[in-house]
């Protein structure tokens, strides 16, 4: 099969290699490739790591073999319509024409679903989930809120595809009022925000000072406990935790960040607001990996592998009954030879609101 190395020095660029289709563990699952998807990371982390690598991790396509252990469940069989998380900075990822997964990280896809728009969803969708119902402990989708006490949320770069699924399921766990803070490429946010319930969209390119009096305006004096930052760069989770109230006896204030090349410990967050680290790493391994920051330990994180599982279960329930669609994509051609214009794309900063995938194989 054809496999594609991603090398981050002395440029970005790509080799594409002639190697066996792997064999599954015991938990794993290989699937044959249909569509690949990228992600700022799959540049980001080799670049951190100095390491060349297939850093692929989004994917979907057929299942083509199963471990022995997936196979005493039957739970999933060659041929199945699948999309899934590859578990980060492991060989045999999604830029090829076969990849391994674990068997947790699997998603059922209804037969609507192309595998264009199902390459949107792993990762990112993880990340918001992690970040909404594992760190800050938010009722998930399949136990949303049913009173109508508000519970606000502040959703930092909204339009990108972590904040754009971090909507859609507090949408779907009925959280409202959502804050969404984004700037250019916002089209596809309209429709997720519900005026009714409080939704509003707020343009940070107003400035910061404006930025944050908007938010006060709209949250009309609703404490707000709840806040995702989507870029966590360049100090952009600083004017964020300003928005949150102080965390009291019975309610703390969580602000969650998803880059781990900060420390986030700047004497300007208030007293009373938690920042809490994403690293979605920790759904395959329930730890961090080594140099990631860490909050709190890493007590908070084991449990993250039996809970990715349930969720991505319920994922593909909520696909095949809507609640749940994925991001806007581009597909950018050439198969695995256009993953290197991909990843040019990214670096450059040339992407914007939507997700790049490629086309590597076919049905």
């Amino acid at each position: 099969m054809k496999e594609v190395i991603v090398h981050p020095f002395p440029s970005l660029h790509t080799t594409i290699h002639d190697v066996p289709v792997p064999e599954p563990g015991p938990n794993e699952v290989v699937i044959k490739v249909i569509v690949a998807g990228s992600n700022p990371k799959d540049i980001d982390h080799l670049i951190s790591a100095n390491l060349s690598l297939n850093s692929g991790d989004d994917l979907a396509g057929l299942i083509h073999s199963v471990g022995s252990e997936i196979e005493e469940t039957a739970e999933w069989r060659a041929g199945d319509r699948v999309a899934a998380f590859h578990p980060m900075m492991t060989e045999h990822g999604a830029y090829a024409e076969y990849a391994v997964v674990s068997g947790s990280t699997v998603i059922r896809l209804p037969t609507g679903m192309g595998f264009e728009e199902a390459a949107t969803l792993p990762l990112v969708l993880t990340t918001s989930a992690i970040s909404l119902f594992r760190r800050q402990r938010l009722p998930p989708p399949w136990s949303p809120l049913t009173y109508s006490t508000p519970t606000p949320i502040i959703i930092y770069g909204a339009s990108s595809a972590v904040g754009t699924f971090a909507i859609k399921l507090a949408r779907i766990s009925n959280l409202h009022p959502i804050i969404a803070i984004a700037g250019s490429s916002t089209t596809h946010l309209l429709p997720l925000l519900d005026a009714s319930k409080g939704d509003t969209l707020v343009d940070y390119r107003l400035g910061v000072d404006e930025m944050k009096r908007l938010v006060k305006e709209k949250l009309n004096g609703a404490p707000c406990h709840h806040a995702l930052d989507c870029i966590s760069s360049k100090g952009t989770w600083i004017p964020v935790s300003h928005m949150l109230s102080p965390s009291t006896s019975t309610q703390t204030s969580y602000l969650s960040v998803t880059s781990g090349a900060n420390q986030y410990n700047e004497p300007e967050i208030p007293e009373g607001v938690k920042v809490v680290y994403t690293y979605v790493g920790t759904a395959h391994a329930g730890k961090y990996r080594q140099g990631m920051p860490m909050q709190d330990g890493e007590a908070h994180v084991k449990g993250d592998p039996e809970w990715t599982w349930l969720f991505y279960r319920y994922v593909g329930r909520m696909l095949a009954d809507g609640r749940l669609s994925g991001h806007p994509f581009q597909v950018v051609d050439g198969g695995l030879e256009g993953i290197e214009k991909g990843l040019g794309m990214l670096r450059r900063g040339e992407v914007g609101g939507r997700k790049l995938v490629y086309r590597v194989g076919e049905i």
